[in-house]
């Protein structure tokens, strides 16, 4: 939970017509408008996705946009667990690199099945981090939305 509030990590990863990967060195939290509690019947309390959550009452009450960069996550680890000394660069990244490369590996071959030339494909990895501050890859997106809501 990001401030009571469910959160999913987005972060970009685009693989080149040679099968060269690169990622994002910066992602961001996107964060539901409301507090999680079972007895809320909001539907947008359960919803990161930001297409989906624009439509809600409380969209950008907390953040604009319903979005947090990598700096507020790291300044809110510091607050509410500074005993862990987490960080986000150290932590975070490395495994959810790991899991990119790995994700890329397993579907190479069918990314450009045709072999075009000077293309590349871009993809928006979503990832959770569970209570013992483990990296989950929730889905991979191609074609994600890069505009900003806010």
């Amino acid at each position: 939970m990001y401030r009571h509030r469910k959160f999913d990590i987005r972060l970009w990863a685009y693989a080149t017509y040679k099968n060269e990967l690169f990622m994002a060195k910066e992602g961001i939290l996107r964060v539901t408008s409301d507090e999680y509690s079972l007895n809320n019947e909001n539907n947008f309390v359960h919803l990161t996705n930001i297409c989906v959550q624009k439509h809600g009452d409380n969209y950008g009450k907390h953040e604009e946009g319903n979005i947090v960069s990598f700096q507020g996550l790291q300044a809110f680890l510091e607050e509410a667990y500074p005993d862990f000394k987490l960080s986000v660069k150290d932590h975070f990244l490395p495994r959810m690199r790991d899991i990119i490369i790995d994700t890329f590996l397993s579907a190479r071959n069918s990314i450009n099945p045709n072999r075009r030339k000077n293309c590349f494909e871009v993809f928006g990895y979503d990832f959770l981090i569970d209570e013992d501050f483990r990296i989950w890859l929730l889905e991979v997106n191609t074609n994600p939305y890069l505009g900003s809501p806010s």
